[in-house]
């Protein structure tokens, strides 16, 4: 039996490094991109769990990259891709934050996305089945002070998801979504103990989320298990609904 292979975009730390080992330690083979760090870490992960990893170079804002990198995904069926790349460059007020930022932000959060969704789509409509799961935040639900451009890419993957499962829905390809709350991370550590503490207080379940809460829950969307869920967004966040 062919073991099943999943597709994460930004697998080389944080968030996206433990979505491949929690794909790993499923069974799963691992496609996975990284840009300007290394997967290293992600090559120590499969061999624990003897799963073969393919290492693709691709920066998400790069449409051709996008196209390369999706081409030699596919080049055996995926069953899964996890778009989880992204960046933020800090809280400012909008208007003290450059231009070169916002495009920045623009470009890796959002366009970055539809291009790997859209790859993801011409793929998988031609094997007629799979699964894409975006990682956006609860930032693109709620909106986040001093975070407005973040926010804004953030609110777009989520209209994305939304959008495209109508799509491929016919055609058997699920798009759903997670957003994740304050997860410990390394976005999280400009963070000061008194902000974290501020956080926590506002969390119903009273602490920071970790990167295996927001696994489970790309992993549960990407499998059978939910086999009747398209179009829609899992909060993980702790049962918050805005700091």
């Amino acid at each position: 039996m062919n073991k099943k292979r999943v597709f994460v975009v930004g697998g080389t730390r944080g968030i996206g490094l433990t979505i491949v080992e929690k794909f790993a330690k499923e069974g799963y083979d691992i496609v996975a991109t990284y840009n300007t760090g290394s997967l290293k870490m992600a090559s120590e992960i499969c061999e624990k769990y003897n799963a073969n990893l393919t290492p693709v170079k691709m920066d998400v804002s790069n449409y051709s990259e996008v196209q390369k990198g999706f081409e030699i995904a596919f080049k055996q069926q995926i069953d899964s891709v996890v778009c989880s790349s992204g960046i933020s460059l800090g809280e400012k007020l909008l208007c003290d934050q450059s231009i070169e930022d916002i495009d920045k932000i623009i470009d890796v959060n959002l366009k970055g996305i539809i291009y790997c969704n859209r790859e993801a789509q011409k793929h998988m409509l031609g094997q007629g089945c799979g699964s894409i799961v975006n990682i956006s935040s609860i930032y693109g639900l709620y909106g986040g002070c001093c975070e407005s451009a973040y926010s804004a890419s953030k609110g777009g993957i989520i209209a994305l998801t939304k959008a495209l499962s109508d799509e491929c829905a016919a055609m058997g390809v699920r798009v759903n979504a997670v957003a994740p709350g304050c997860i410990a991370t390394d976005m999280t550590n400009n963070l000061t103990e008194r902000e974290k503490e501020v956080i926590i207080d506002k969390t119903p379940l009273k602490r920071l989320g970790e990167p295996k809460d927001v696994a489970n829950a790309v992993f549960f969307l990407a499998g059978e298990d939910s086999s009747f869920i398209t179009g829609e967004v899992i909060t993980v966040s702790g049962g918050i609904t805005k700091f």
